[in-house]
Order: structure tokens, then C-alpha cells, then sequence
């Protein structure tokens, strides 16, 4: 997948310069908003490896625009770590199978940065601070306790904002809501308007993502949250949540979009165990595949007859953060000490198959966004001679310890060997803890209980949250890592402030250059190549790339299936 040409770039920005315009113009089309994506695995099948794509088909498969879809069919997909909850506001690691429950006013397509409307008929940007929404009549709650399919109204939409800025279990990012709105209101049934309080161009970004999801006030009440009784208006409704084992999911038949779903259900297997998984998709027991796929599984399953295999961009960063405000990383020379010793090539060449791209602060399969491929290479070459003569500068001749809680999963704990390998050439003796993802979050990456810690980004599909890791409310509306910079800071409301996308883009590229010469406290590693791969039984309306988290092939609601062989 080599990185498309400058001047390709500056061709699509010129055809996004007229966004705002065209957006405020134009009611878009059903058929528009219909418009569908890649395989129904989406985020399903790569929890942690990458979303879907929809790169070229191999020459045995019938285009899915030639076949008539058809209702019915149950698709299983494996899935390697358990949600976490399937209360969309609050997980930050179940969005491809939470998102699946409830309703979001609007996505936007990651390849054309286009806005398309959902539970929105129509979204208006009506000045640099003023968006309006017009509802869709007559959608529904599930007609499941306590909702019973009643009709949602804009006053919904303001209780889901509210209670994602205000509830503090929700740990996602609350900077849009809670700092920079200046008013959220309903003024009828079925609008629903908001003002920020400066320009803030990431805006419709940012409310198109998962954790924006319309959820009714009645369940809120009942439950204290969704995390076990996900009820929303989104095209399925949950069955069976075994905590780690299962989600099964059937179709919503009040589902506002007309003749989706397609799927009666869906079932999720969790199986933790990366050798079960895959071999639980070879066998035809899953539908989609949930492992991560390197290079050598891709070469046996493109031998395999009856298996699609695609390209994956893969937007889940690797990267460790280092917490700055106390010791040792209070000395910015161990900082970039740390930087200069990690082998990135070495980390590719090993995890990967040599199939991979150095990370930059946003990721190297954004493509619109991310550095050129050949600038971060050159930025992160090793360079173990001055990281020893760094490390014994700060202090540390004999060397030192740190600890290093790291996500239980087999790619990043192996990352951590790995990079403990590196250190050690350093004088940096790495005490790697391994610890289950919810105790990660809690304990140490929210607590700010760490010196050096392992950890997954989420897919962001636009550039202004991966940036905040160098930003003083950091990404979740708190510094991890105890970073300040007041340089960084206007870096990033320089990008949040320009709203022309060419523009913009100069901003961000030149934001990613001023961190990296940081050294910290986010230490860029590397990202995988990804990819996807689904029994050829399993089909979409049509096939499209990028589409973003919220896009409806993450939902599945454009998958559908013919008879398994």
C-alpha cells in the first residue's frame, strides 16, 4: 500500500475546499446516506488490528454489485478481547460491537471527508461555531424495557450530550462538551442545534464518532448505565452478553433505514487465544476473521480457496507513553534517549514480516494527514552511541529500572520484549508488568500510575485527537503522561482554528514535525500493515475504503449473505 503523491493530495484538498459550502446546501439524498462500505467485520475483526477497506477485489469473487442482497442469515465473527461493557459512551475498547446497538445523527466518510446524515436528515454548519441538526421523524427506541419503541425526539439528543460531558464514569474525551460548547439546545421535536465557543474544526468529526450515540434518558435511570442492557435505536438488539464469551445480537425490526439490516443476527465469539481464533475462521466456524493477519497468514489464506482477502488500513498505533512529571522522565534527555534506541525497523521486521510503517504522531495509513513515509524514516534512525552518552548525562552511569504496565495482548507484550532488548543496549533495565486492559485504564493509564507504559491508540480517523497526547488536556480531557508545552498547545488550536482543509493539513503536517522533535511523551513506534479477510459468503452493497467509526459497514447494517458451501 505505498502512500499516494503530494499532488494527489493537493487534488482532493482543492475538491474538500468547498466542504462547508456544499454541506450547508445540500439536504443529502437517502440513497447518498445509504451509501454502503466494507466487509460487516469492520472493527469486528480487528479489535486491534485495523479497519475494513475496500481495496481491489481478487479476480474469483463476484463484485457484490452484481449479486441481489438478501435478508436473512446469522453472521459469527471472532473477536479477540472482550468488549468491556456494551455501553457505547463509556467503553473506549467496544465500539465494534456496542456501536451496533444505537443511533449517531451523522458519519463521515474518512476517503471524501464527507458528512452523511443518519439519524439527521439534513446537517447544517451554519457559521464557524453553529451546527444544526433536523431528526429524521419517526424513529425508535428498541421496543425492549423500558423504552417500548417509543419515538425519539431532539430532547434525547441533548441528554446523550449532556451525559457525555457530565457522567464521570465516561472517560472519553470531553473537551468539545465540556470546554469549548457554549450552549446545546431542542428547540422543536426534531432539531437539535449547538454553539461552540470559538472555531473548532475537528467538530463534526468528533460527534460523528461511536461514543456519540443517542441513548434515552428512561434506561439511564433504570440501569445507572448501558454496559448490560445496551438499549438504543440502532439497527440490533442485544440477546446474550456472556462476559467473556459471547454477544449475540438479533435485527431491530423497527430500524429507521428501510430494508436494513439484512442479517437476522450476529453473533460474536471471544476467544482471547490469537492461534484459536484464526483457526476457528479456517474451519469455517467464523464468517469473518477476528485475528490479527501478518503476512504469512495472508499468503495461506490467499491459497485458499473461497477466502477474500483485502487490504486493511490500519489506524491502531503502537506506541508507549511516558509519564514526564516525575522520575526518571523528568529529564527530557532520557526522553530522547529512549527515542534514539528503539529499533522501529527492527520492530517491523519481527512482528510483521518486514510489513509496516514507522509511526509518526497520527498514523501512517491516514494518509491525508500523516507525514510522508520517507521523512519519519529518516527522523527515527537509531542511534545507540548518543542515547548511552543521553542516559549517562541524566545521571544514570550504572544504568536504571522502570516499570512498564503493558495491554494483555499478545502483539504488544511482544512489542515490550522486544523494545526491553533495545533498552538494555542503554543501560535501561525494562520491568514489563502485563496487565488486563481494564486494569491498564484504570490503575495506571487514567491514574497517571506509570513511568513508561505500552499501549494501543484508538483508529482515530482525523488528526486533532492522536495530536493531543502532546496537547495539555491531553486526548481524554486529561494529560496521561503530565505533558505541558504551551508551543504544542498552539499547535494544536492553530489546526482546531483553520477550517480550509489544505490549509489545514500544512498545520498538522508541521504540528507532527514540532512533536517528533519532542522526543516525547508519546514514543512513536510502528503500525503493522493490516488486513481483512471474510468467507465469500458473506457480501456488502457496495464496496467502499475509509469509511470512519461510525460509517454503517462498521454497524453491519449493509452486510448480508448467501448460502455457506
Amino acid at each position: 500500500m505505498p502512500q499516494r503523491s503530494e499532488s494527489h493530495w493537493k487534488g482532493r484538498a482543492a475538491s474538500m475546499s468547498d466542504y462547508w459550502e456544499r454541506l450547508n446546501k445540500r439536504r443529502i439524498p437517502r440513497r447518498a446516506a445509504l451509501k454502503a462500505g466494507a466487509t460487516a467485520m469492520g472493527l469486528a475483526g480487528a479489535a486491534l488490528v485495523g479497519c475494513g477497506d475496500g481495496g481491489e477485489a481478487p479476480a474469483t469473487e463476484t463484485p457484490a454489485a452484481e449479486l441481489t442482497p438478501q435478508h436473512g442469515g446469522n453472521e459469527v465473527i471472532g473477536l479477540p478481547a472482550d468488549p468491556g461493557g456494551l455501553d457505547v459512551q463509556q467503553s473506549v475498547t467496544g465500539y465494534w460491537v456496542s456501536g451496533n446497538f444505537n443511533g449517531y445523527l451523522h458519519s463521515v466518510n474518512l476517503d471524501d471527508q464527507k458528512v452523511y446524515p443518519q439519524m439527521a436528515e439534513k446537517v447544517e454548519h451554519v457559521d464557524e461555531v453553529t451546527y444544526v441538526w433536523t431528526l429524521r421523524r419517526g424513529i425508535k427506541f428498541h421496543d425492549i424495557d423500558p423504552t417500548f419503541g417509543r419515538e425519539v425526539t431532539a430532547e434525547d439528543v441533548v441528554f446523550s450530550m449532556e451525559r457525555r460531558r457530565d457522567d464521570p464514569s465516561i472517560m472519553n474525551d470531553k473537551q468539545l462538551l465540556r470546554d469549548y460548547t457554549a450552549s446545546m439546545e431542542a428547540p422543536d421535536p426534531y432539531t437539535f442545534r449547538l454553539v461552540n465557543t470559538r472555531p473548532y474544526a475537528p467538530a463534526l468529526d468528533e460527534i460523528g464518532n461511536p461514543s456519540y450515540a443517542i441513548i434515552p434518558r428512561e434506561a439511564i435511570e433504570k440501569w445507572g448505565d448501558l454496559s448490560q442492557h445496551p438499549v438504543g435505536c440502532g439497527a440490533f438488539i442485544l440477546e446474550e452478553y456472556a462476559k467473556a464469551e459471547r454477544v449475540r445480537v438479533r435485527k431491530n425490526p423497527d430500524f429507521y433505514m428501510e430494508g436494513r439490516p439484512f442479517l437476522d443476527s450476529i453473533d460474536w465469539a471471544l476467544i482471547p487465544d490469537v492461534s484459536t481464533l484464526y483457526q476457528a475462521f479456517r474451519t469455517k466456524q467464523h464468517d469473518s476473521c477476528g485475528a490479527t493477519l501478518d503476512k504469512l497468514k495472508v499468503e495461506e489464506l490467499e491459497n485458499t480457496p473461497g477466502v477474500i482477502v483485502r487490504d486493511s488500513p490500519n489506524y491502531w498505533t503502537r506506541c508507549l507513553l511516558l509519564r514526564v512529571d516525575r522520575p526518571p522522565f523528568t529529564d527530557r534527555r532520557l526522553w530522547q534517549a529512549v527515542d534514539l534506541a528503539v529499533d522501529r525497523q527492527d520492530l517491523i521486521d519481527k512482528m510483521a514480516f518486514g510489513e509496516g510503517r514507522f509511526n509518526g504522531p497520527v498514523s501512517p495509513y491516514l494518509e491525508y494527514w500523516c507525514l510522508p513515509q520517507e521523512e519519519v524514516r529518516e527522523f527515527y534512525k537509531v542511534d545507540i552511541a548518543e542515547a548511552k552518552r543521553l542516559v549517562a548525562a541524566a545521571g544514570y552511569e550504572d544504568g536504571l529500572e522502570v516499570d512498564a504496565p503493558v495491554m494483555n495482548t499478545a502483539n504488544l507484550t511482544k512489542d515490550a520484549e522486544i523494545v526491553r532488548e533495545h533498552l538494555a543496549k542503554i543501560g535501561i533495565k525494562l520491568n514489563i508488568q502485563v496487565r488486563d486492559i481494564a486494569v491498564l485504564l484504570a490503575q495506571h493509564l487514567y491514574a497517571g500510575n506509570f513511568q513508561m507504559l505500552w499501549f494501543y491508540n484508538l483508529p482515530y480517523v482525523e488528526p486533532d485527537r492522536p495530536l493531543c497526547q502532546w496537547f495539555s488536556k491531553g486526548i481524554a480531557g486529561l494529560s496521561f503522561t503530565g505533558y505541558y508545552s504551551e508551543e504544542m498547545d498552539n499547535w494544536i488550536w492553530r489546526e482546531r482554528s483553520e477550517f480550509d482543509p489544505e490549509k489545514r493539513r500544512e498545520i498538522v503536517l508541521d504540528a507532527q514535525r514540532a512533536m517528533m522533535r519532542e522526543h516525547g511523551p508519546q514514543i512513536n513506534n510502528y503500525t503493522p500493515r493490516g488486513w481483512a479477510a471474510r468467507w465469500d459468503w458473506v457480501h456488502t452493497v457496495e464496496e467502499g475504503r475509509g469509511l470512519g467509526l461510525t460509517s454503517r459497514n462498521f454497524l453491519g447494517i449493509d452486510t448480508w449473505m448467501t448460502a455457506r458451501h
